[in-house]
């Protein structure tokens, strides 16, 4: 897969987030809880960085254990890593609404950072070629993404 395909995956993703920026402004101005819209963001973010996380664990798990190649992995793997840091910056880049969403940015920032360096180092390893990394990499990118759920269904 191309540059161009792993952007396709990432452009649908941040005109979503950037809908549901815009409507969170406009339900703003019409007595809607800042903070509950902000807390279904970073729901929404979380949801999407796991479905992209673990979309590079199947292709990985995938190669590890024989069943697939090495070059779909590492195509899986990649445009995941992409996705995964585009939920990141377009999160990062919302400004909480109040002091108590302060405390809901810095846990999700957190555990999207947590997701992100998983999931490249899955990548690197993959792209080493090293299985046992590739393993211990795998095994870190699960624990992210536990983190990524648990707190997803925290805030819903």
């Amino acid at each position: 897969m191309s540059a161009v395909g792993s952007t396709r995956r990432v452009v649908p993703r941040l005109c979503t987030a950037l809908l549901a920026s815009m409507l969170a402004t406009a339900l703003g101005g019409c007595g809607a809880d800042a903070s509950a819209v902000y807390d279904d963001s970073a729901a929404k973010v979380l949801q999407g960085a796991l479905s992209d996380a673990r979309t590079a664990e199947m292709g990985a798990r995938l190669w590890v254990d024989g069943q697939g190649t090495h070059g779909f992995a590492a195509v899986v793997v990649a445009d995941s890593d992409a996705g995964v840091d585009g939920e990141a910056a377009w999160f990062e880049a919302q400004q909480p609404p109040t002091r108590r969403s302060d405390g809901v940015r810095a846990e999700t920032v957190a555990a999207l950072d947590a997701a992100s360096s998983a999931v490249q180092d899955l990548r690197i390893a993959l792209g080493r070629g090293d299985r046992d990394a590739t393993r211990a990499a795998l095994a870190d990118l699960h624990a992210a993404c536990a983190g990524l759920e648990s707190l997803s269904q925290d805030l819903r």
